[in-house]
């Protein structure tokens, strides 16, 4: 209790300030006062009496400030000091403060909101997605070449064979023209492994996602889990959307889900209108079936690692996998590996592309605030 009430008598001191000066002047006036009648009473003259009190009662000005270091707190006083003598300037030159306020406002404005894109693709590109720290993609590497996709044969082997990645998924975006009643638009899309949504961690605000099964047979599982924009937009919000039909490339889908609102899936830069099962490629694809081509490279991969594993284990893992497969499969595999690499450097994915756009936007953000500055 005394801790806390020395705590307010130290808060109330700031707004007390120039009252408990004076109260203290006038104390400190009445002790030399009073010292110097005694030193008179004892047969000194007055000027002599006046400097023996004040050599008696000590440093007025050390005294001073040692009793205004007990009442307040010196950095808290400082602040209020600096706070006071800012608004003193503000108010002397108005013309200049309003630019400095308007400068200053437009720095950290035009910063804050670079800064946020900037966490969009390079920080947490999926703000629904748990784990992104260990969330990478996968790209295929063939000597002489510049890096691409997987084959679906090369994705199933990785899945079997790894065992320092908690999940591997796919996805490929395709076009379609949507149809809803009498209403046909071009829509975008992505092709998923079956478990897409399971493996990000995303579970659909209606219905479900993928099942296992419904990631492979040939055009077997015409299913479709939709975008939220797309429920709101194209379905008005309709809370018995599950089960309903559309038609995408002349194929009618049974809508099976809607993705959480701010889920726009997998590739930065983009906001698909749909997600489809791998085992549908074919309806998607106009050059033909490529499920068990192991030779046809035409999927974008992710790989989540397990915890703990780092980038250059998990590395070694894919080197040694993908060296059994080229021993496996000579003719399709020669040459051919797979490499990690963080999600906002992938050559396949929107952020890739904003590589060097982000370089020359984040000099122009620290340029910005130094003017600011």
């Amino acid at each position: 209790m005394p801790r806390l009430r020395a705590w307010f008598s130290r808060l109330l001191g700031l707004f007390r300030k120039s009252r408990s000066n004076a109260e203290m002047a006038e104390e400190i006036q009445a002790h030399v006062d009073l010292l110097t009648e005694r030193n008179i009473a004892a047969g000194m003259l007055p000027h002599e009496a006046r400097n023996a009190a004040l050599r008696q009662f000590g440093g007025v000005e050390q005294i001073k400030e040692a009793a205004r270091e007990q009442r307040v707190w010196r950095w808290a006083d400082e602040f209020v000091q600096d706070v006071r003598f800012g608004a003193r300037m503000l108010f002397r030159n108005p013309g200049f403060s309003l630019l400095a306020i308007l400068c200053l406002t437009l720095g950290i404005g035009t910063n804050a909101a670079v800064f946020s894109w900037i966490e969009g693709i390079l920080i947490r590109p999926y703000p629904l997605v748990a784990h992104q720290g260990r969330m990478f993609a996968l790209a295929g590497t063939t000597r002489g070449a510049e890096r691409g996709g997987l084959s679906y044969p090369d994705f199933v082997d990785l899945q079997k064979n790894s065992t320092l990645f908690e999940s591997f998924i796919i996805d490929r975006i395709v076009g379609t023209t949507l149809s809803v009643g009498d209403r046909a638009e071009r829509a975008s899309g992505g092709l998923v492994s079956a478990n897409y949504f399971d493996a990000l961690g995303v579970q659909p605000m209606l219905g479900r996602g993928f099942r296992p099964e419904e990631g492979t047979g040939r055009n077997a599982y015409p299913v479709t889990v939709i975008s939220y924009l797309t429920w709101k937009d194209r379905y008005k919000n309709d809370p018995e959307i599950v089960g309903k039909t559309q038609y995408m490339n002349g194929v009618q889908h049974t809508i099976i889900g809607v993705a959480p609102e701010k889920f726009h899936g997998t590739f930065i830069g983009y906001s698909f209108n749909f997600w489809v099962p791998t085992s549908m490629q074919e309806a998607f694809d106009s050059t033909g079936y490529k499920m068990e081509d192991r030779g046809a490279r035409w999927t974008e991969g992710y790989a989540f690692l397990k915890p703990g594993v780092t980038r250059q284990q998990a590395q070694a893992e894919l080197n040694s996998i993908a060296q059994r497969l080229e021993n496996d499969f000579p003719e399709t595999n020669r040459g051919h590996g797979v490499e990690l690499i963080p999600l906002w450097k992938t050559p396949f994915n929107g952020a890739g592309n904003m590589s060097p756009t982000l370089g020359i936007t984040m000099a122009v953000v620290f340029l910005v605030l130094l003017i600011a500055c």
